[in-house]
């Protein structure tokens, strides 16, 4: 490369850093499109990307040699233009992802189309990257370290710049990131590149301005319906890594859901606020203590039936609904928690004389917290303890959270609220209802999970209400008293409420309003609290079995088995059972496989050469599949332990990709090429590896938790900490196979960057599938076997006949082991990006 080094090392941290942006603007961008689970189909075609690039360079190895700097040069110019294409793709591309288990064949090949516009930006950057890893040996010390720098800094400027920035404004930060690089490696190069360079400046502009203001969204989005409302009108917008708010009203506009339909009280004027286009709570202008009648109308509020004045903690204030029930019945002291920032900055802000000033009362202390970091470290206990459905209306009945993780909806989070209810105290549980009942049930019965742990017979200490639209699970920790339990049969007589389960209550008591073909919750309540509870988890239609820290799925209940009955008796209706996220994360594995062939596998195969005659060339490229595998599970596995320790994805997300890269770079940084005994030492490295990652699969949970409720820069600082080991080990494990691979020859070199490249592919999209199933401590064994397998095959050496002829020399200017040599390492771990 005749360019500087400095030169060429801010090219190559410009472009690492511009696609870590890019593949988080991506996911921001198609999550507010549509839902969150496109996350995992934006990494694994990311990780996809790269994986070709290294196929891709090893079939035109002699063309980029004569001009490396040029290659860089044009690719990163090339990536700069197709940012904006990219997004601008997502945006307008007609796909309807709701529409998915209706019309599988119609919406698949969208979605097709969709990944190969996604596709293309990272196999440009991939193949920037790689090509600058062409360069002349003793400077690929210096490259490697700038592109690992640029990806981990990347992860973190994404996260900074969501607060500020836009979506249109993330993809211009991506963009001139990699314009800037090509224009420094062209500067000086003649009035031909100074016009590519204009040229590229002028086209990148124009289709960042053609991009939309606003993201489109899907038209079954709360959003989107909201805007179809004569007289809407916008009065607040707020954005930040939590994603974006829009507080929205119109005359026609009403929300009150799960009120009762016996109700007469008039309900205030109200705003809407609605996260992501879809999330949605409502900001009522009560202004006095009665105005909030109308939410004793609810099922919520039958906690207020048995325990007059109490201290109260509200889980997700939001707009403050749960708050005015509160003050409704006069307690003394609300906590208020809320983890977004934004909303309590707007609700003291522009909208508090809207809302009643409800964050600025007095007996309300707002608290800008995660629910289970409050709930593990705090000393105060409460009376009642208010847990409203966080989901949209609608959302998880779709199945559109289906693949969605949440550590609120655990056995252990509700132990958690157990232990800061007083002695008398009563924890109020809200689930959308749905038909057939499953997050109703499957609640109901971690309910009773969390009582038996603490030795508590679950049966008089619990209670189930529900009405049109809502179901309320009671929890106490003391028995229900019969004048309490009269309370509660007086509080739904009055209202119109069905009474689900009561320790006392006669099967008569049961589906009086709201008539079923059967009194199915009572049915189920008696079952699951007695001794036919593991024979209604086992034959139900749905998977309603308590959900763990360790299976975090709550919103996940569809089961297979049960798929051929539900056609049987639904017919054509069936499809509505189909979970969409689910079902999303299967077709991106299929054809994230069927890709990997054809694009990573097809053209090593078709050119000449490759691993015949090689003697143990079919154990190093096991070794290489497992380190690709154990490598993903291992850090999604990770990353989901810091989801609930760092209280949201986007900043697990960014801890993770800079921690991993990071450190990662360090361990490969400490390698010298062509270093002795390689074969052996990524044995020793590999099962040191898989022994440490046992250790931290043991005792992380602990040691995360004795610092929860630290305050979150420190959090990420231990965080970054915790990960340095594992990825110092991480970042050794690829070019220490890979040196001792280019000692059984030069054309098994791409076939260990295609067997790694495709497994990591795989594993990045397999693995939430296998944690649906067995659990993420069972899934993260997975990787401690995989890179216990990778030191068994590590042990292998190579012959002396293929070592003879190999020294320094095999990484002279230009060879084709010198991409690969440093490239590998990359490609594993540039665009490890979680959901957000």
């Amino acid at each position: 490369m005749t360019t500087s080094p400095l030169r060429a090392r801010a090219a190559i941290f410009l472009v690492a850093l511009a696609v870590i942006v890019f593949e988080l603007t991506l996911i921001r961008i198609l999550a507010l499109r549509w839902w969150h689970h496109l996350a995992h189909m934006v990494i694994g075609v990311a990780l996809l990307g790269f994986g070709v690039s290294g196929t891709f360079l090893a079939t035109v190895r002699r063309k980029v040699e004569r001009d490396v700097s040029g290659w860089l040069a044009y690719l990163s110019l090339g990536l700069a233009c197709s940012v904006p294409l990219t997004a601008l793709v997502a945006e307008r591309l007609p796909l309807e992802v709701a529409f998915l288990a209706w019309s599988l064949r119609g919406e698949l090949w969208r979605i097709g189309l969709l990944e190969a516009a996604l596709f293309v930006p990272f196999l440009v950057g991939g193949c920037a990257l790689g090509v600058a890893l062409l360069d002349s040996p003793e400077r690929l010390g210096g490259h490697y370290a700038a592109n690992l720098v640029g990806s981990g800094l990347g992860a973190v400027a994404a996260v900074a710049l969501m607060w500020p920035l836009d979506e249109r404004g993330l993809v211009a930060v991506s963009a001139g990131c990699a314009w800037l690089a090509g224009a420094l490696l062209h500067a000086r190069d003649g009035a031909a590149r100074l016009i590519s360079i204009a040229g590229t400046a002028i086209a990148t502009a124009l289709l960042i301005f053609t991009l939309p203001s606003e993201p489109a969204l899907s038209p079954y989005k709360m959003l989107a319906q909201a805007r179809l409302a004569p007289g809407i009108r916008t009065l607040a917008r707020a954005r930040g890594p939590l994603g974006h708010i829009e507080v929205v009203a119109a005359p026609a506009l009403h929300y009150a859901p799960g009120l009762s339909l016996r109700c007469t009280v008039p309900i205030p004027p109200h705003a809407l606020m609605i996260l992501n286009g879809d999330q949605t709570s409502a900001i009522y202008d009560a202004r006095e203590r009665a105005d909030w009648a109308f939410m004793d109308w609810t099922t919520s509020a039958a906690a207020y039936a048995l325990r007059r004045r109490p201290s109260v903690l509200v889980i997700g204030a939001g707009g403050g609904a749960d708050v005015g029930l509160a003050l409704l019945h006069d307690s003394p002291r609300v906590v208020a928690l809320e983890m977004n920032p934004q909303v309590i900055a707007l609700m003291r802000g522009p909208l508090a004389s809207r809302g009643g000033n409800i964050y600025k009362r007095p007996e309300v202390e707002v608290v800008a917290r995660e629910a289970r970091g409050y709930l593990a470290h705090g000393r105060d206990r409460f009376d009642v303890i208010q847990f409203p459905p966080l989901d949209a209306f609608g959302a998880s009945g779709a199945g559109l959270l289906g693949a969605q993780e949440s550590y609120l909806y655990t056995v252990e989070s509700i132990e958690a609220m157990l232990d800061r209810l007083t002695s008398d105290g009563v924890l109020s549980m809200t689930r959308w209802a749905k038909t057939p009942p499953r997050d109703e049930l499957r609640l109901f019965g971690m309910a009773i999970e969390a009582l038996r742990h603490r030795r508590l017979d679950p049966s008089p200490r619990l209670a189930m209400i529900r009405s049109w639209a809502t179901v309320t699970i009671l929890v106490s920790p003391r028995e229900f008293t019969p004048a309490e339990r009269k309370a509660l049969r007086g509080f739904c007589r009055s209202r119109g409420f069905d009474l689900c389960w009561l320790s006392d209550m006669r099967p008569d008591e049961a589906n009086w309003f709201h008539v079923l073909e059967r009194p199915y919750y009572f049915d189920a309540a008696r079952a699951l609290l007695g001794t036919h509870e593991a024979n209604l988890i086992r034959d139900y239609l749905f998977d309603i079995s308590p959900v763990t820290d360790d299976r975090p799925y709550f919103f996940h209940s569809f089961r297979w088995r049960a798929w051929t009955h539900i056609r049987r008796q639904l017919a054509g209706q069936a499809p509505a059972f189909l979970e969409v996220g689910y079902v999303l994360l299967l077709a991106a594995l299929l054809q994230a496989a069927v890709l990997s062939v054809c694009l990573i596998f097809a053209p090593l195969i078709l050119r000449r050469g490759g691993a015949r005659g090689m003697p143990h060339a079919g154990r190093w490229l096991g070794y290489f599949a497992a380190i690709g595998v154990g490598f993903m599970v291992l850090e999604i596995g990770f990353i989901q332990r810091l989801i609930l320790y760092l209280a949201h994805p986007t900043y697990a997300a960014a801890a993770s990709i800079a921690g991993f890269l990071v450190f990662a770079g360090v361990g490969s940084g400490t390698l010298r090429a062509g270093s002795s005994h390689a074969g052996r030492r990524a044995s020793v490295t590999a099962i040191g590896l898989a022994g440490l990652a046992l250790v931290y699969l043991m005792g992380l949970d602990r040691w995360l938790a004795i610092t929860q409720g630290m305050a979150l820069p420190w959090r990420m600082l231990i965080a970054l900490a915790t990960i340095a080991p594992l990825g110092f080990l991480m970042g050794r494990l690829f070019p220490l196979g890979l040196d001792e691979v280019e000692r059984m020859g030069p054309s098994l070199v791409p076939w260990a960057w295609a067997v790694n490249g495709s497994a990591s592919v795989i594993a990045t999209l397999a693995t939430p599938l296998v944690a649906m199933r067995i659990g993420f401590a069972n899934t993260m064994m997975i990787a401690v076997a995989a890179y216990f397998l990778a030191g068994l095959a590590g042990r292998t050496r190579s012959s002396r006949a293929a070592q003879a002829g190999c020294g320094r020399e095999r990484f002279a200017p230009g060879s084709v082991e010198a991409c690969p040599s440093g490239w590998g390492v990359r490609g594993q771990l540039a665009s490890e990006v979680r959901e957000g």
